[in-house]
């Protein structure tokens, strides 16, 4: 598909250059736009777009594009299709903006419904337009990030009814680690930046913006640590870790919790605990599925914690097993 897009590419080019010079106003003026910002998105869309079931939006790029394109061939001073081409593509556009927008607010709805996480609610939104599972939960995390740096701050950590919390990140002082990183951040990029820029102006105004953007992240993890703790009920474990982790383990399958090195290997463990923190290993019966940061999954049949109060996660966690 992609190749007969961009076949018609070529051919629009080749007339372009092989039409007598009698002809190549009406080519480039009329021939070219319409082939470029109708015929090629068209085909990209029945080809690629309708069949992947994906969202209309990525055929705007396409329109784009092609009125590019025939921009630097039109032959000024005379009749072209680019006007008013160009306006019924500002109205296309518009359509489909609108049209993806309320699809994605109704993902959103939906998905807010069926689950508490912030990272469900934008994957499940995005991949409603998307339908590719990787990119949607890449879009979810850059949009969970936000959230929770800017819009977390008078929420209180959910712990639904028949669920016992246990925080994770005051015993090891996980809060106050990220705050000396941060300070320690702050006075690296200005230095970083007073240095660089006596080279390159737009080189240091880069790298701040990058420091400034991991800031971000550092802050938004954090508070994702805060409000979303342990949480046991009579049936299940939910682990969590910050905005990146949530995962469900029946309490059937809880072999063993203890502070020892489970007999798992590397890749079938799943780390959920905080750094220097005292560890609390959850052996597993079977292993279980988990998804990694893409949403990949994978098999663990040990999990690593760091509960504040790890004696009562103990109690809570094995006398169900």
């Amino acid at each position: 598909p992609l190749l007969a897009c961009l076949a018609l590419y070529g051919i629009d080019l080749a007339c372009a250059a092989a039409v007598p010079a009698a002809g190549r106003a009406f080519t480039a003026n009329m021939a070219a736009p319409f082939d470029l910002m109708v015929c090629v998105p068209t085909l990209f869309y029945v080809l690629v777009v309708r069949r992947g079931g994906l969202s209309p939006l990525l055929v705007l790029p396409v329109i784009w594009a092609g009125s590019f394109v025939s921009l630097q061939f039109a032959t000024p001073g005379q009749f072209s299709l680019l006007l008013p081409l160009s306006v019924g593509a500002v109205a296309v556009e518009g359509c489909i903006a609108v049209h993806e927008l309320r699809r994605f607010a109704r993902a959103y709805r939906a998905a807010r419904t069926a689950s508490e996480q912030p990272l469900d609610w934008f994957s499940g939104a995005f991949l409603a337009l998307v339908g590719n599972e990787r990119a949607a939960r890449l879009a979810g995390l850059e949009c969970t990030m936000w959230y929770y740096a800017a819009a977390s701050w008078r929420r209180a950590p959910h712990v639904p009814a028949g669920y016992r919390a246990f925080s994770s990140h005051k015993q090891s002082g996980y809060v106050a680690v990220v705050g000396v990183m941060l300070g320690v951040m702050a006075v690296e990029t200005v230095a970083v930046h007073l240095l660089v820029a006596r080279w390159s102006v737009l080189a240091a105004c880069l790298l701040t913006l990058l420091s400034a953007y991991t800031v971000l992240w550092m802050v938004a993890d954090a508070r994702a640590v805060v409000l979303n703790p342990l949480l046991v009920s009579d049936t299940e474990l939910v682990a969590r870790w910050g905005l990146l982790s949530c995962e469900r383990v029946p309490l059937a399958l809880v072999a063993r919790v203890g502070s020892q090195e489970p007999a798992a290997g590397k890749r079938e463990r799943l780390n959920l605990a905080a750094m220097g923190a005292q560890p609390c290993w959850i052996e597993l019966e079977e292993p279980i599925e988990v998804r990694g940061l893409l949403g990949a999954p994978r098999t663990v049949r040990a999990i690593k914690v760091s509960p504040d109060e790890a004696a009562a996660f103990r109690n809570a966690v094995l006398p169900r097993s």
